[in-house]
């Protein structure tokens, strides 16, 4: 059986969930993080100790991406890429979209408004801009379309995490605006294997919230790639450095450790 190390909130380990739901591959999780930063238990798998990672027998994956597209070639049905060469190729800019872009415009206002109970209204008003912007795109995508690509594909896997996210971190998509994408979004969460994971995330959600415990440390936060570009590209990296002086903000670990 396959493993998969996952945390319950991640958009990254929840697309390879649904897709795994999707094609109704059983699987054997370990929440390998859930609010620690720079766990060590799992880097004979991912050498930088984050999710999602993979163990199917001797083969050992790391990066959401990879993972689904090795589960398309190790389990090719039910599909979730497109067979035309053209809709297969803008599934993936599209889950790249989501993977990128909307994810970097949430990573700070969710470690300040959500994990610190903290206001910042200039972080905030930018993140609404970017993802205003980038709810413009999608909704030119998608068309008259029931989904992105004409059938369900890894970009509604992809979309529905950060979307969702995105609501519930106060950047709903605005019906009057985006009138296709909030159909869209409506009818993506009524798939089984969304749904499926989407209570999944609202059961532990409200099982943390009884226990009074966060979801994840926001004082000890990892940051990465897309998520650093967005905080310095607009002009919040004097925070940043605050935060590592701090000894709050932290970075993957190295590709080799000693010890």
């Amino acid at each position: 059986m396959l493993t998969l190390y996952d945390d319950v909130f991640s958009p990254y380990a929840r697309k390879v969930r649904i897709a795994l739901y999707e094609k109704n591959v059983p699987f054997e999780r370990v929440r390998a993080l859930h609010g620690d930063c720079n766990r060590t238990d799992f880097v004979h798998v991912n050498p930088r100790a984050e999710v999602p990672a993979l163990v199917d027998g001797d083969v050992a994956l790391y990066d959401s991406t990879v993972i689904c597209e090795y589960l398309e070639d190790r389990y090719p049905e039910p599909r979730i890429y497109p067979r035309d060469p053209a809709r297969r190729a803008a599934c993936r800019l599209l889950e790249d979209l989501a993977d990128t872009q909307i994810d970097a415009a949430l990573y700070a206002v969710t470690v300040l408004e959500y994990g610190r109970h903290e206001t910042a209204p200039e972080m905030h008003d930018v993140a609404a801009r970017d993802l205003g912007r980038l709810y413009d795109q999608l909704e030119g995508r998608l068309g008259g379309q029931p989904f992105f690509c004409g059938d369900f594909s890894l970009a509604d896997i992809a979309l529905a995490p950060h979307l969702t996210a995105a609501t519930f971190l106060g950047f709903p998509v605005d019906r009057a605006r985006h009138a296709a994408l909030a159909r869209w979004l409506e009818r993506v969460q009524e798939r089984p294997s969304v749904a499926r994971d989407g209570a999944d995330v609202m059961e532990t959600l409200q099982r943390l919230q009884g226990e009074s415990q966060p979801g994840f440390d926001p004082y000890r936060v990892q940051w990465r790639s897309d998520r650093l570009e967005w905080v310095v590209k607009n002009g919040f990296a004097p925070w940043l450095l605050d935060e590592m002086r701090a000894g709050r903000a932290f970075f993957p670990l190295a590709t080799s450790r000693s010890g």
